[in-house]
């Protein structure tokens, strides 16, 4: 079994099975491969776990994605950590898009927003379902982030925002290099500027 899943048990007894060692592992599998192209049969084998392992500890492929997805939106871009008390509106944004360039571009075969693909990939079922869910929750908490200093145009400025994450993290699935999605990054910005100071 793979040894970084299985947690260290006292001598003669079985190691047991470490469901957050199995989380990361599938965020790198459904980053790679997809929800819909992604079997159990492949989850458990990664894991190395037999299925009913499987099940008990996470109930569906679906709830085990959910999970996944949920953990990664709250650790990967967290608005809370660009959006402070001490920081432009304008900035904040600038601070976003930059980070995810550069997040996005990290590693190639898991290239771009992994519940951002997932909508994008997954056109029905299960897996775009949760990811539109988890996507909706991150959208409303940045429009609250931007009214807090641009009300009158915090909608527009959201939906540019996410518009532009969401190519971006295309862009680098495409391949697209980090240099190029910052500059895209930097256009964004000076509209989202003029917007907003437009706005006040």
């Amino acid at each position: 079994m793979t040894d970084h899943l299985l947690s260290k048990g006292a001598r003669g007894r079985p190691r047991r099975f470490d469901p957050n060692a199995a989380l990361i592992t599938g965020r790198a599998l459904f980053h790679t491969h997809g929800y819909e192209a992604l079997g159990i049969a492949a989850i458990t084998e990664a894991l190395g776990i037999r299925p009913a392992s499987f099940y008990a500890a996470f109930g569906s492929k679906a709830a085990y994605f959910e999970r996944i997805a949920e953990a990664y939106v709250a650790e990967v871009l967290p608005l809370e950590a660009f959006f402070r008390d001490d920081c432009p509106i304008v900035d904040s944004i600038a601070e976003l898009l930059g980070e995810a360039a550069r997040t996005y571009t990290t590693c190639s075969d898991q290239a771009g927003c992994l519940v951002l693909e997932a909508l994008r990939a997954d056109r029905s079922g299960e897996g775009r379902r949760i990811a539109m869910r988890v996507a909706q929750i991150r959208r409303e908490k940045l429009q609250a982030f931007i009214a807090r200093g641009a009300p009158a145009v915090a909608f527009i400025a959201t939906d540019v925002v996410t518009v532009t994450m969401a190519g971006m993290s295309a862009a680098a699935r495409d391949g697209v290099s980090c240099v190029c999605l910052e500059q895209v990054a930097a256009v964004a910005t000076v509209g989202l500027r003029s917007l907003i100071e437009g706005s006040a």
